[in-house]
């Protein structure tokens, strides 16, 4: 009896582990649609904003790292400079690169594919490096039929439910700004008050409001299959100055190790999950 009890628990051990180690690598590219001039696409619509409270944002902490360290080097691109500091300090050295600057922010386009190092490891999430990347032909593809891709990337993470799964946080292309003017309000129009101090009519340059190209998160849970969510925010600066965005939302069983294709007007999304030391 002893002994049937002890190869009940070593059994249960045995499949905990195994369970807690099944660990896949997702690979993602993402790309611009060419415009289609006759479109029958509503994109005035308002959205919900894409929230979950489990997120998982792995580009933030690299593109910071690596900001910082090309402000330290001198990269003006990502010095801390105020409007004022710009017109009486010539000096491109003079900015401040510490870690209380948002240097994500200071990213005009991000970079395609995010250079992370390349690890090997089973203890948390971590994106995969450019060489740990495989898709080369599809890359190759739609440089061919003149697609223009905007985000490249992978990571490596436990499978997990629904319920444990995090959402991985993506944005990728080009920083979209839109100026933010206030008009001020005179409310004493006589003489006197014209000598008093008035607001300004345009607010400091840097004030402004900003989205990425795109933006959302993506989800891979596990029951039995593996299945992915995918929601994202496209936008994009119209003639006018207005900013228009459209809503990427995708539901999809998946098998690893298969190629799975996601199209939208705006957007085409290939994505590949493969399993990873198991």
């Amino acid at each position: 009896m002893l002994l049937k009890k002890s190869l009940v628990v070593l059994c249960c051990l045995f499949s905990s582990t195994a369970v807690a180690e099944r660990w896949f690598e997702a690979e993602v590219l993402i790309f611009k649609q060419r415009p289609a001039p006759y479109l029958q696409e509503d994109f005035s619509l308002k959205h919900e904003a894409i929230e979950d409270k489990n997120t998982l944002d792995l580009l933030t902490p690299l593109y910071t790292e690596q900001a910082m360290q090309a402000c330290i080097d001198g990269d003006t691109r990502f010095q801390k400079r105020s409007f004022t500091d710009s017109l009486v300090n010539d000096n491109p050295r003079s900015g401040v690169c510490d870690a209380s600057t948002d240097y994500v922010q200071s990213y005009d386009t991000l970079p395609v594919t995010p250079v992370a190092p390349a690890l090997d490891t089973m203890e948390q999430p971590y994106l995969l490096a450019p060489e740990q990347l495989q898709f080369k032909t599809q890359f190759e593809q739609l440089d061919r039929k003149g697609l223009t891709p905007i985000l490249h990337t992978g990571w490596r993470f436990e499978a997990k439910s629904k319920s444990r799964a995090p959402s991985m946080h993506l944005f990728a292309g080009e920083l979209i700004k839109t100026r933010v003017f206030d008009v001020p309000r005179y409310s004493n129009p006589d003489f006197v008050s014209l000598l008093e101090p008035q607001p300004s009519l345009f607010n400091d340059p840097d004030e402004s409001t900003s989205k990425w190209e795109l933006e959302g998160l993506f989800k891979i849970h596990l029951r039995h299959y593996l299945f992915i969510t995918a929601d994202f925010d496209i936008s994009q600066k119209l003639q006018s100055g207005d900013v228009e965005s459209s809503r990427f939302s995708q539901f999809k069983r998946v098998i690893s190790g298969e190629i799975h294709y996601f199209d939208h007007p705006r957007m085409g999304m290939i994505v590949q999950i493969r399993k990873f030391k198991h």
